[in-house]
């Protein structure tokens, strides 16, 4: 006879003990589903049905030894967990595991740095539609790029961003190629690049796997928010852009 055994033995005779007489562990769910429509409720056993299910749980006792001593029946053993077959594949290092984990997200920044978040505007857009995405701009990490300067004068140009920026830490800059190279004739113009992208074509054009385009009167959070569920190359990018702008609204 195994511990086990004894245990089993031993569950079973404490669910018989708080039983009514009559009931046989059979009964037990039909007594059950008995007080869930209304029955009577159960009462406690009184001492001498506790001790007549004790000497019922030793009578059983050794009535199971005796089968087991004469071979009629067998025992069931619980499983060692460690007589249990080894994997087939071998465990991997922990070390190994954190340094591919390091990889990962090596290989992420490294590729996040090589890539350009780019909002091509004009001052000919309404003054709170340019601040505002001056304002996500800075949250993302974008650059407003445009075309020229205001009545080609540097001074007014710069006195026109400032009151856009209104003292927020955003890179600006003015480069007509851009337009060209992105093919924007809208403003604004939401665009994702590769580093690949400043390698343009004779045309002055960069080409269409290099980059990813928005253009409409919306904001920088709904453009990232596009691509990111409809440019599947471009997802992961644009969803780390877009982090940093929902991040910053928390």
């Amino acid at each position: 006879m195994t511990n086990n055994r004894f245990r089993l033995c031993h569950a079973v005779v404490a669910a018989l003990v708080f039983l009514p007489p009559g009931i046989t562990l059979a009964q037990e769910h039909l007594f059950a589903e008995k007080l869930k429509s209304g029955g009577q409720a159960m009462r406690l056993p009184l001492d001498q049905e506790i001790l007549d299910a004790h000497s019922r749980s030793r009578g059983a006792m050794k009535q199971l030894e005796t089968l087991e001593r004469e071979g009629r029946i067998t025992g069931q053993r619980i499983p060692e967990m460690n007589a249990l077959p080894p994997s087939a594949a071998p465990a991997e290092d922990i070390s190994v595991i954190a340094d591919k984990f390091k990889d990962i997200n090596r290989q992420r920044t490294e590729t996040m740095r090589s890539l350009d978040l780019l909002v091509l505007v004009s001052l000919s857009m309404p003054e709170g539609a340019l601040r505002k995405i001056a304002e996500q701009a800075e949250r993302a990490g974008a650059t407003l790029v445009f075309r020229g300067l205001k009545e080609d004068s540097m001074a007014k140009m710069g006195e026109a961003i400032r009151k856009i920026l209104a003292g927020r830490n955003v890179h600006v800059v003015i480069h007509p190629p851009a337009f060209q190279q992105f093919s924007v004739t809208q403003v604004p113009a939401f665009v994702l690049a590769s580093q690949d992208a400043g390698r343009v074509l004779d045309n002055g054009c960069a080409r269409p796997q290099t980059f990813v385009k928005v253009s409409g009167d919306v904001t920088l959070n709904y453009a990232l928010d596009y691509i990111e569920r409809k440019s599947t190359g471009w997802a992961t990018a644009a969803r780390s852009f877009h982090s940093r702008i929902i991040r910053a609204d928390r």
